[in-house]
């Protein structure tokens, strides 16, 4: 497989396991599984991790506040999710690409 059609099928798969693992994430959060959605989608668990909360309520009841940042971060983790799974996919190919590869060679 020539390296530009490789480059693209893994982006592809990419896309579609990112969507695919925030669409059960979703319907994992709606069905009460919070932790569940949570690893499914962990690029947005982390991306959220990462941004600081106010505290607006009191010491021994705390209420925590989402910012306009915590939108920013869940928009953020759709192209880190795409990367991360699009990178994996493409070493994948590539490996199994070699391995086949000399497969080959040694058959003949």
């Amino acid at each position: 497989m020539k390296r530009p059609l490789l480059i693209l099928s893994a982006f592809g798969i990419g896309v579609l396991f990112t969507a695919l693992t925030a669409a059960l994430s979703y319907f994992a959060s709606r069905a009460g599984a919070e932790l569940v959605s949570e690893m499914l989608f962990w690029p947005n668990t982390l991306m959220q991790s990462l941004v600081p909360l106010h505290n607006i309520g009191t010491t021994t009841h705390p209420l925590y506040e989402g910012t306009a940042l915590n939108i920013v971060a869940f928009f953020v983790s759709f192209p880190l999710a795409f990367l991360v799974y699009g990178t994996a996919t493409y070493i994948f190919f590539r490996r199994w690409q070699r391995y086949h590869g000399i497969q080959a060679r040694l058959v003949r």
